[in-house]
């Protein structure tokens, strides 16, 4: 079963949301708490950065079935869950990811249209 991420990322809170940013969180944590535990995805990991002069303050990386992650984006608890967050947090992105096994065959494809542009 072929495996994909998605990068869930946020900025920093909009002023005057302190309070509700942090029970966004929770309630985005509890989510996936629950994606995991019903089987629909393998694992999440929350990712806070230190300051780093950039727009991105942290992000969770969620990982399972590459169909499964894929669907998600367009469940409608997920949808409704990124409007919660889109509402405390500052640049709110949504990026599917390749990481561990599916690099292998991420760099296959990169060498394979390599090739064919070389044979041009």
């Amino acid at each position: 079963m072929a495996k994909g991420s998605l990068m869930v990322g946020w900025g920093e809170i909009i002023a005057g949301r302190e309070k509700a940013a942090q029970a966004t969180l929770n309630n985005a944590m509890q989510y996936c708490i629950r994606l995991q535990q019903e089987g629909k995805i393998d694992r999440f990991e929350v990712v806070v950065l230190e300051p780093h002069g950039s727009d991105l303050n942290g992000f969770v990386l969620i990982t399972g079935d590459k169909v499964t992650i894929a669907l998600l984006r367009a469940d409608d608890e997920f949808v409704s869950v990124m409007v919660g967050v889109q509402l405390v947090h500052r640049n709110v992105r949504v990026v599917g990811a390749n990481t561990g096994a599916e690099l292998q065959s991420l760099f296959a494809m990169w060498d394979e249209q390599e090739e064919k542009l070389l044979a041009e």
